[in-house]
């Protein structure tokens, strides 16, 4: 009896904290091409010709999805989306994997496997090192930081930006 009931109370525990891979949230094509749903922050509404919804679950490379949209843009040769990982292998040096990642100083917390970006909407890629900050410096875990700046009007105008130093004054004797 004492092992019918603790094979019960596994059984009971496995079920309920068991992995599962189902996402809450739907599966996302721009162009036919699977991204992640933090990813869509990142284009522009005003180049996307339609959207379709499928509420029908999917499973995608073991990941069970709520419903699909697809979305169409009016130019689908513009975009071309690169992952994390190439993005890391293609603008900067690292050979490290503890990496963070940014795009316009968010950290990006979830869904970094699939996420993508627009190869066009990069616009500068940031890389710091753990050792910069100070109170790391002594810590045994070394990390870099990823900071992806998009073309967005803010990082451009700061990007457009010179700024002029000096104490001479011009024209005065």
């Amino acid at each position: 009896m004492k092992c019918i009931l603790t094979f019960a109370i596994l059984f009971v525990t496995a079920l309920f904290f068991g992995q599962n891979n189902k996402a809450e949230e739907p599966a996302m094509f721009i162009d036919s091409k699977l991204v992640s749903t933090n990813s869509m922050e990142y284009i522009d509404p005003n180049e996307i010709e339609s959207v379709n919804v499928i509420k029908k679950d999917t499973t995608i490379n073991g990941t069970v999805y709520h419903g699909q949209i697809y979305i169409i843009s009016k130019n689908p040769k513009k975009y071309d989306f690169i992952s994390l990982e190439q993005i890391k292998s293609g603008f900067t040096k690292i050979k490290s994997n503890d990496v963070i990642y940014m795009v316009n100083g968010a950290l990006i917390k979830n869904n970094i496997e699939t996420f993508k970006l627009d190869r066009n909407y990069i616009l500068e890629v940031e890389v710091t090192n753990s050792e910069t900050f100070y109170n790391l410096r002594k810590s045994d875990i070394k990390f870099d930081i990823i900071n992806i700046l998009g073309k967005t009007k803010e990082n451009l105008d700061t990007k457009n930006n010179i700024i002029l130093r000096g104490q001479e004054k011009i024209g005065v004797k």
